[in-house]
């Protein structure tokens, strides 16, 4: 480039010219984030299509994943949430550990892997924490009705599972449980009718550090519900997603850590080709139970109902639950003490190291 013509940009103009370039580095590999990692075992894998509902869906039976189309919504096949579903899938994974250095049983809780979701890993607990409120708030506490009241932004399980960055504190509440579970805590828990309240200690099964406090992913959780039993996964999709709910209750998503599993979530953790064209409310059929590995954790292995996050929007005290024998329903109230099973999300740039298969024995291990 002749620099005392520079002045004058056009007589550059069209010019050629060739140089040689030398550059020195290190050349390396980005890594596969986790979500990549259950993905590509999913895009790589032989499909079938089944039909369940009259909607049509992508199978991938050799890894146990399926795309849900975002309730059978998406034109394409593949173009929803990939879910792991059937009997005992390959989907677990050591998380809440005290050395992720040394991932094993013994300094690790073992995970379950919902699926994919907005470039993350959607986690469920492996058991349940125990047995709580949902909320049991009364009248004189700020419900409609002796019974509790279904709104999960101010619950009290919520605020037993977060941090309190995503709630306000509520004088009525005396702060009683509110972080126990995140801050691997004891103290009291609300469980009970008419603010009833027991001990509680989640010092040894809370979460166990910051290490795994900062893995959880801030994650938004629509609040939808709907208030016909006779539902199947993909309606119950939509509805989690909509705005009918209770009168006076948001329409608008929570943002929040740590929530529970979305009625849906456990409705596509079925086989849908053996449990085909069954409504939620008769999952209760073996065929169905036996195909949906969601079922042992949610009930306690049939000990007992367990609660699922999604409202009933036609009285103001019921939630969606599952009963011991794996149907779901709503017709219980929200003071009622059933299992809790935390749900959280992974942060996007987490990988998985190689070596584990996801299976009961040797668990995915998180890149910490």
């Amino acid at each position: 480039i002749d620099g005392a013509n520079y002045t004058n940009p056009n007589t550059m103009m069209n010019k050629t010219f060739s140089f040689k370039l030398h550059a020195d580095g290190e050349g390396a590999v980005l890594a596969k984030t986790a979500a990549e990692t259950i993905t590509e075992l999913y895009t790589s894998a032989e499909k079938e299509t089944i039909q369940n509902n009259s909607i049509d869906y992508h199978i991938a039976p050799s890894v146990s994943l399926m795309n849900d189309r975002l309730g059978g919504t998406t034109t394409d096949l593949d173009g929803g949430n990939i879910r792991y579903y059937g009997a005992n899938p390959n989907n677990y994974i050591y998380f809440n550990c005290s050395d992720y250095s040394n991932q094993t049983s013994s300094t690790c809780e073992t995970w379950r892997i919902i699926g994919v979701f907005d470039g993350k890993l959607k986690l469920i607990r492996g058991s349940q924490i125990g047995t709580y409120s949902w909320d049991n708030k009364d009248t004189s506490t700020g419900a409609e009705s002796n019974f509790g009241k279904n709104d999960w932004t101010t619950a009290r399980l919520m605020k037993l599972l977060n941090p309190s960055d995503y709630y306000t504190t509520d004088s009525n509440d005396n702060n009683l449980g509110q972080g126990l579970y995140y801050n691997s805590a004891s103290g009291k828990c609300y469980s009970g009718q008419n603010n009833a309240t027991v001990d509680c200690n989640f010092t040894s099964t809370g979460i166990k550090n910051d290490i795994t406090r900062n893995m959880i992913a801030e994650t938004t959780y629509n609040l939808g519900g709907w208030n016909s039993n006779t539902v199947y996964p993909n309606l119950m999709y939509e509805k989690e997603r909509g705005t009918t709910v209770y009168t006076g209750r948001p329409t608008t998503p929570w943002t929040g850590k740590i929530a529970l599993a979305y009625t849906s979530d456990y409705g596509y953790a079925a086989d849908l080709n053996q449990c085909k064209d069954k409504t939620l409310y008769d999952y209760n059929n073996s065929t169905c139970t036996s195909n949906n590995w969601m079922k042992a954790i949610i009930t306690n292995n049939g000990r007992n109902s367990g609660w699922l996050l999604t409202p009933y929007c036609s009285i103001s005290s019921n939630v969606w639950y599952v009963y011991p024998v794996g149907n779901v329903y709503f017709n219980y109230t929200v003071y009622s003490a059933f299992g809790a099973v935390p749900v959280l999300s992974l942060s996007s740039e987490l990988g998985i190291e190689s070596g584990g298969d996801g299976s009961s024995s040797n668990p995915y291990k998180l890149s910490a």
